[in-house]
């Protein structure tokens, strides 16, 4: 299931007009390209394509009916990464893009570090982040017979950045993380066509220094 669908190398030049952009992962013109660059710190990596954006939705919605199932294993599905090429980095060093569903339940953190980590409303959503690990909670209501169990469960957006080689801790970057995070979930939302639609709005990244607090932030 989570075998690899195609692998790219990606020089982030402008678009031609001709040029068609076949996958949300793969176009460095767009907002999401721009902040893969930002958190690289490069113009030039690898894209590798995990899942289509249908296969994302398939994935994700075969996941959900699992929950209802005793004895249930959990996985996630993955979307894509992006690494750097060498001399730079290795093939761990990878800014990687999945989602998973949990339980509704009030969010108790991670329990790293207060500061180094920190926690966000993001236009009404629950999100986690450092330097190398982001995550983002939101509420997916599906039709038909999985309306039951997506009231039941939330969709989590999670970023994974194993390339980050900064050694001071950066607001920044924690920040950069959350938004990149919440442009890629929306082309999840999109494809499994969540009708209440969560992120439809562009997003306000709000930060607050307990999960409690940013659980607790109006809506």
């Amino acid at each position: 299931m989570f075998a690899a669908l195609a692998l790219t190398a990606v020089a982030c030049t402008s678009e031609t007009p001709e040029q068609t952009v076949s996958h949300p992962c793969e176009d460095p013109s767009s907002p999401e390209g721009k902040l893969v660059r930002q958190l690289l710190d490069t113009d030039t990596f690898r894209t590798r394509i995990e899942k289509s954006t249908a296969g994302l939705a398939e994935g994700l919605k075969e996941e959900l009916r699992a929950r209802e199932k005793p004895g249930r294993t959990e996985y996630r599905t993955p979307l894509c990464s992006f690494s750097l090429k060498y001399p730079r980095g290795s093939g761990s060093d990878t800014l990687s893009v999945d989602f998973h569903w949990t339980s509704r339940e009030t969010p108790k953190g991670s329990g790293r570090p207060a500061d180094t980590h920190a926690y966000y409303d993001v236009n009404g959503l629950y999100g986690e982040s450092d330097e190398t690990l982001s995550t983002l909670r939101m509420s997916c209501a599906l039709p038909g017979g999985l309306d039951k169990l997506s009231q039941q469960n939330l969709l989590v957006a999670e970023v994974a950045n194993t390339a980050y080689v900064g050694t001071a801790v950066k607001q920044d970057v924690r920040d950069r993380q959350i938004r990149f995070l919440y442009l890629m979930a929306r082309h999840a939302t999109d494809a499994l066509g969540c009708e209440n639609e969560p992120l439809k709005k562009a997003p306000v990244v709000k930060g607050y220094e307990t999960p409690e607090e940013a659980a607790k932030a109006p809506r």
